[in-house]
């Protein structure tokens, strides 16, 4: 005969299997069924640049595919570092998600405090968008191309340059500007990309380093001139626009890229679900169309893995740059 303790135990064991066989269907059942209220994606710089741009371009398609709002919300600061540092203590349920730029893979190394960890406390869902960094000018700025804009530079005591912030890739690539050249380079963080383009085309400060989706109207319009495109290759917006490389910097490839962040603990059936889908978004004709017109373009389209190793590759270009430069953000 059975032990009374015997069978306690065995009926504890089957409510345990019960419990854990009704869990696992539960939990892909929310997964298969999400979203099933408003997602709202923070986006880390303010309204009017490109990160701002974009987003509100994807959160439109995504509104219209899975019939839910994707809700878009400003929360700058830092270079992006508050609204990652944010979105790190919201919960994982894929209600909640990030785009951010460069800065993300930034800052670890340029910050003396970073309360996140760029490879633990959120996972990337998905590559979204690149575009090449510029160098524009005043128009009363006399040099038409790189040469005679250094001929220019190197006469003046200083120069200062605007950016959308201490610690992101104009940023960055600003100092190795200023690096490799030795001209008087003089940073100028603004909070955002658009404020810092508006104090350029008002002649505030003559020289900008900016991502080519913020400054292309103005560069269409004569507010400003373009100098040189800081990435490998050309922008196909203007091709008459030669590299650095171009110009005889060997190696300068600086450009800025958005990424779709969420949550590390989010459900991989979410994030997979994400993935495909703001994949399939962002190589839409239309959403292709609407890049081109401001310069940039999507991404290649990577998975899960893909986008997690893209992110590592980036991590370690930043730091090897960030020791290049010295640049050090002050909090």
């Amino acid at each position: 005969m059975l032990s009374t303790k015997f069978v306690h135990k065995a009926v504890s064991a089957a409510i345990c299997v019960s419990v854990g066989s009704l869990a696992t269907p539960s939990l892909a059942q929310t997964a298969a069924t999400w979203p099933t209220k408003p997602v709202t994606i923070v986006v880390a710089y303010p309204p009017g640049g490109m990160t701002d741009i974009v987003t509100r371009s994807l959160a439109k398609e995504l509104t219209a595919t899975f019939n839910q709002p994707f809700i878009v919300e400003n929360k700058p600061g830092a270079s992006g570092q508050v609204a990652t540092e944010w979105l790190v203590r919201q919960p994982a349920d894929g209600n909640t998600l990030l785009v951010t730029a460069t800065g993300y893979v930034i800052a670890p190394f340029t910050r003396p405090k970073v309360s996140y960890d760029p490879r633990k406390d959120l996972v990337p869902v998905a590559a979204l968008v690149q575009t090449p960094n510029m160098i524009v000018v005043n128009p009363a700025v006399p040099a038409k191309n790189f040469t005679e804009f250094m001929a220019w530079a190197k006469q003046q005591k200083s120069v200062p340059y605007g950016t959308a912030g201490a610690g992101g890739s104009t940023h960055l690539g600003g100092e190795l500007l200023r690096h490799v050249t030795g001209a008087p380079f003089v940073h100028v963080p603004y909070r955002g990309a658009a404020p810092a383009v508006s104090d350029t085309v008002a002649n505030q400060i003559q020289v900008a380093m900016q991502d080519s989706v913020t400054v292309a109207t103005f560069i269409q319009a004569g507010k400003l001139r373009p100098i040189a495109v800081t990435s490998a290759r050309r922008s196909n917006a203007f091709p008459d626009v030669p590299t650095l490389q171009e110009s005889g910097l060997k190696d300068f490839d600086v450009y800025t890229w958005l990424g779709l962040f969420a949550p590390a603990a989010t459900s991989p059936e979410i994030l997979e679900k994400l993935n495909a889908t703001v994949s399939k978004v962002m190589h839409s004709p239309e959403m292709v169309a609407s890049l081109a017109k401001r310069s940039s373009e999507p991404m290649v389209a990577r998975d899960l893995p893909q986008t997690k190793a893209f992110i590592e590759q980036e991590l370690t270009k930043w730091s090897q740059l960030v020791k290049t430069t010295g640049v050090k953000v002050e909090e």
